[in-house]
């Protein structure tokens, strides 16, 4: 059973690492869960409206922005911190969304874009930019890896894999700190495009 598991991890991570190639990188894509729920045992100031079974009321996977079709939550998780104020932590106003996966796991492309960057930014730790149509971005933060050869300038396919989650940077747990930005001001990725 040990060995299975070690097989399964050896092979995700080789599939990870053999994703990008060329400078249009159009690597494997990801189904994304059509629920997404507050991580069980979280208690936090910024949480999104829940349901008995902590769903989160409304919640729908992907959102059209001016056209543009975006996952709301580019990774298979759940939600430890909400967008908005939040008491404590890493700062008063929360601008993004924290998609908690317990061990490292792919993140994909929330829409078709061109990476604007691949690199390490201050208190984000590993970061992904992309920068879509119609003056939207997305930012990927606190990853432990980039898909090999993945770098500015390439094109990607929305769910396509990009990285995989981590705890670089000002982070705590392994997780995804994911942004939609909008004519550079960021918005709820879990409710924007309603």
């Amino acid at each position: 059973m040990l060995r299975n598991r070690v097989m399964m991890a050896f092979a995700a991570a080789a599939s990870l690492s053999a994703c990008a190639t060329t400078s249009n990188y159009s690597g494997p894509t990801g189904g994304i869960a059509p629920k997404l729920a507050l991580c069980s045992g979280t208690s936090i100031s910024n949480a999104p409206p829940i349901d008995g079974r902590r769903n989160i009321i409304g919640y729908d996977p992907v959102t059209d922005i001016r056209g543009v079709l975006i996952y709301r939550a580019p990774v298979s998780s759940c939600v430890s911190s909400g967008f908005g104020p939040r008491r404590g932590g890493a700062g008063s106003f929360h601008h993004g969304v924290d998609l908690y996966t317990r061990a490292p796991s792919a993140v994909y492309a929330g829409a078709d874009g061109r990476v604007e960057s691949v690199g390490s930014l201050r208190g984000y730790g590993k970061t992904i930019v992309i920068t879509h149509a119609s003056g939207i971005k997305t930012r990927y933060a606190h990853l432990s890896e980039y898909v090999r050869g993945l770098r500015r300038g390439d094109r990607v396919k929305r769910g396509a894999v990009i990285g995989r989650t981590g705890n670089t940077g000002n982070a705590t747990a392994v997780h995804l700190h994911y942004e939609i930005i909008i004519d550079g001001k960021t918005h709820n990725p879990l409710i924007v495009g309603r």
